[in-house]
């Protein structure tokens, strides 16, 4: 049953006092969902509907930042239990999906990213982003630092968010070096295989210098490495 009164409701009719209420229960709301979901994005939404929600079903005297944060979790456990489910779906259904997103959206995501990242840029998002390499791996095959890769995919992330202000990369490439690395990190990431780009990084031109280096167990993120193509 829903509460006669709102949150907004000012009793001591100090209205100068209940904003400020209002606002430092919103803010730490704020945090707490941050907390929870370690995303800004998600972490707004659920601040909204959980003080919406506070909004409309408690009085104004009810409303405590414990309770909102009681209220936050409860939903954001929600929140990921229908996701969950949503992800798991139909074996099939799913199956036939991812393969949908690799036929439609693979060789758009390559092209983005030989067009706008350098060669060396490209490899190290691939190894990063498809599968799962950490930086300290990328920085032993590379023969370079781990704080140098993680300065180059804090910088090529920047650039491919920010794609139409980018300056042309043509410099760094050669037209039979991108045909031969886009054939490279095409077959690699649709066969969920690190190994095809590892085993052949000696071959190209600009990176002949890096070794190559047993290959481990990764977990590939296709569906993660997906979402650069919305």
């Amino acid at each position: 049953m829903k509460a006669n009164g709102s949150l907004y409701a000012n009793n001591e009719g100090d209205s100068e006092t209940g904003i400020n209420r209002i606002h430092q229960l919103y803010t730490g709301l704020q945090s707490y969902s941050h907390f929870l979901t370690k995303n800004k994005w998600d972490a707004e939404d659920l601040t909204q509907e959980t003080f919406l929600k506070a909004m409309e079903y408690y009085q104004s005297n009810q409303v405590s930042s414990a309770l909102l944060k009681k209220m936050a979790y409860h939903h954001w456990i929600d929140t990921t239990r229908k996701r969950k489910r949503e992800l798991v779906g139909d074996v099939e259904e799913k199956s036939e999906s991812v393969n949908q997103i690799k036929s439609e959206e693979l060789l758009d995501i390559i092209k983005l990213l030989v067009s706008k990242l350098t060669p060396k840029q490209s490899i190290v998002f691939i190894l990063k982003e498809a599968f799962c390499f950490q930086a300290k791996e990328i920085a032993e095959l590379l023969e370079t630092t781990e704080n140098a890769v993680k300065s180059s995919l804090h910088r090529l992330r920047k650039r491919l968010e920010m794609e139409t202000q980018l300056q042309s990369v043509d410099s760094y490439w050669n037209e039979d070096e991108r045909e031969f690395l886009f054939n490279l990190l095409y077959q690699s990431v649709q066969a969920e295989n690190p190994a095809i780009l590892i085993n052949w990084i000696s071959n190209i031109p600009s990176l002949a210098e890096a070794p190559k280096l047993a290959i481990r167990k990764h977990s590939a993120s296709p569906l993660n490495f997906y979402c650069l193509a919305a």
